[in-house]
């Protein structure tokens, strides 16, 4: 910076100082005025920061811009600001989140167009691997996600987990997310590092819609994950009746069974899902089934102190 550079900007620092409007030359703590304001969406403020030569570019201990503060608030007016006075558009936090990440998370769909307009890459990941398209799939904000599609968001990005944005979606029951990365491409029968697909995850929390949508665009009914469990398993397990059953109507093996020889009936005695029980009995599920270990559902249900689910299954044959 030239001289006369520095001398205007201290001059007009120490006038601002002086006015009231910042309250301390020293840059660590013009900067955290800078913060402050931006989080309090306090136009004028930032506005005299900037006009004093207050970094555009401050950030507090985790990494956090100004630029992030107003993105994920939503603060449109002022991200313009900040970018037009050089704030970096793709500075990342200490865990790698970005402006246009944290916008996405946060459905702030007017933000995510400006970062956008001014080349944010939507291809940054977090630590743990995640995008602003698995981020904004994960919180359910259709419009972003669309958004970012057409931005040449990767569909098949993975997080540390090996989860795509699909799982994401499906695992967060948002079914028109699902269906439209679907549409555009995304894998279906793709597994995460332990073999759960977007169809575990949707029928292990009972988003039946989901469920009804994966089957329908192509997912594998009867996948198996790593340790041979498939989906009506992951529903059993979660003792989601109404899932199980739409499973079960879409042609999932009722008696199937993972590498411990554990099926859906004994996931749903040993956590006393009675109503799991009965809808998986009613569809044909052997009681009579036995682990590796030699043990039933009924005996299952006998050792959690279900006594009703005990009998049902006795009464089955178990």
């Amino acid at each position: 910076m030239s001289a006369p550079r520095r001398l205007g900007r201290r001059l007009v620092l120490g006038a601002l100082v002086l006015a009231g409007v910042v309250h301390a030359a020293d840059p660590s703590d013009t900067e955290e005025q800078m913060l402050r304001a931006t989080l309090a969406a306090d136009a004028e403020r930032v506005g005299a920061l900037l006009a004093a030569g207050v970094d555009a570019n401050a950030r507090n201990r985790v990494g956090k811009t100004a630029l992030m503060f107003a993105a994920e608030n939503g603060f449109d007016d002022l991200v313009k600001t900040l970018l037009a006075h050089g704030a970096y558009v793709n500075a990342q936090t200490k865990s790698g989140c970005s402006a246009l990440s944290l916008a996405a998370e946060n459905g702030q769909s007017d933000v995510v167009e400006t970062l956008l307009a001014y080349r944010a890459d939507p291809q940054i990941r977090t630590r743990h691997g995640q995008d602003a398209l698995s981020m904004a799939a994960a919180s359910g904000y259709t419009p972003i996600v669309t958004r970012l599609i057409e931005a040449g968001s990767h569909l098949d990005n993975r997080d540390k987990d090996g989860r795509d944005a699909l799982q994401l979606a499906a695992r967060s029951g948002h079914t028109e997310i699902v269906t439209r990365l679907i549409d555009a491409g995304a894998d279906v029968l793709a597994a995460d590092s332990h073999g759960g697909t977007a169809l575990m995850a949707a029928a292990g929390r009972g988003h039946t819609e989901v469920v009804e949508a994966l089957i329908t665009r192509g997912a594998r009914i009867d996948q198996r994950d790593g340790l041979g469990s498939t989906a009506l398993l992951w529903a059993a397990e979660g003792g989601q009746a109404k899932t199980i059953k739409a499973l079960v109507d879409g042609g999932a093996d009722v008696n199937a069974h993972n590498d411990e020889g554990w099926t859906a009936l004994i996931e749903a005695a040993h956590g006393g899902h009675d109503d799991a029980v009965g809808v998986l009995l009613a569809h044909g599920a052997n009681a009579a089934e036995r682990d590796t270990a030699g043990l039933s559902a009924a005996d299952y249900a006998e050792r959690g102190g279900y006594r009703e689910t005990a009998a049902r299954l006795h009464a089955a044959g178990g």
